[in-house]
């Protein structure tokens, strides 16, 4: 039997589900209510990211498409609240529908896009491919606008294009099932996630070589690989994939709500707060005011270098958090 929303607020499962699928209501409404509560959670989180990106003046590429998908996740969970008003009527459906594929692939696209930022910052020197973009941040920067997008944009309208009236199932506003179009979402983003998840591994490899070339312990290396997965955990996108696990094992179904619905507030403390460098920075920036003019000045213009590029060693590079610092110093050590 087909599942079809008569809730207050649809949840997030239809999202990656493969098939039509039907709940009890019992289930149905704890999921609903987990996904308004995750849903205003990562609003807040997510107007907070943009507000500390805005902030402190660190004119990082990684920040930037952090800052990026945060606004891209704001705008498609506030879409996906007012999803609910457009039911009755058709064409505000297929808008509906659009507007959601769209902003849920730019927040794929865009964690794509910080994947590639950390692999320039890693093979930018020596592979030709990234050459070209190392030191150059208006190129970086349109290639990462164009990732983040336009990418989704295209896929979106050549969906839209191939799926004709078929475009958006009338029961939940969404991409239907019975004519294939939902694998439009479904397969950029277990291919975003899955590069995601390859550019995690380089990170926890480049973690464990940098400390053992320090002669660390056993005990250390486990915490700072565990620290690296979860910092970057959360702008990969991999929990996403707990969507694809059949909703019978309802478990999973259940953390799939909670982490990705909450997105915007686990980027926002665990990616954002749990960096000591962004805090440093934090701190220096909220002391300006009290160093007078000539110290705001000076302050100002060592912030200001932390958007240098290309090969110089700068501040830049560490305010991600435990793992980006990791692949400086594994470059230093080299």
């Amino acid at each position: 039997m087909p599942w079809a929303n008569d809730s207050d607020l649809a949840n997030y499962i239809f999202l990656m589900q493969r098939q039509d699928v039907s709940l009890p209501s019992s289930t149905e409404y704890i999921l609903v209510r987990f996904t308004l509560v995750g849903v205003g959670l990562s609003i807040v989180g997510s107007l907070l990211s943009v507000f500390l990106v805005c902030y402190v003046p660190i004119r990082s590429d990684a920040l930037f498409s952090i800052c990026n998908m945060c606004i891209a996740l704001i705008s498609a969970q506030l879409a996906f609240a007012g999803a609910e008003n457009a039911f009755p009527q058709k064409v505000l459906c297929k808008i509906s529908t659009a507007s959601l594929h769209y902003l849920f692939l730019a927040v794929h696209f865009w964690s794509l896009a910080y994947s590639m930022h950390l692999i320039l910052k890693v093979f930018g020197s020596s592979v030709e491919l990234f050459r070209v973009l190392h030191g150059k941040r208006s190129r970086r920067r349109f290639v990462l606008v164009m990732i983040g997008w336009v990418a989704p944009m295209v896929i979106v309208a050549t969906t839209a294009v191939l799926a004709g009236d078929g475009y958006g199932d009338y029961r939940l506003c969404w991409l239907s099932v019975q004519n294939g179009s939902r694998w439009a979402f479904i397969g950029p983003v277990c291919a975003t996630t899955g590069i995601n998840m390859l550019v995690l591994l380089i990170v926890c490899i480049v973690q464990v070589k940098h400390d053992i070339r320090k002669s660390l312990p056993v005990s250390s290396r486990i915490k700072n690989v565990l620290v690296a997965i979860m910092t970057h955990l959360p702008v990969s996108n991999v929990t996403w994939l707990l969507g694809l696990i059949p909703v019978k094992y309802i478990f999973f179904q259940y953390l799939f709500v909670v982490f990705n619905a909450s997105q915007g507030m686990f980027i926002f403390v665990l990616h954002m707060m749990c960096s000591g460098q962004i805090l440093s920075m934090l701190r220096r920036r909220m002391n300006t005011g009290a160093l007078g003019e000539d110290g705001k000045g000076k302050n100002e213009e060592e912030l200001s270098k932390s958007g240098s590029t290309g090969n110089t060693q700068s501040e830049e590079m560490e305010v991600e958090g435990l793992g980006m610092k990791t692949f400086q110093g594994g470059k230093n050590a080299a």
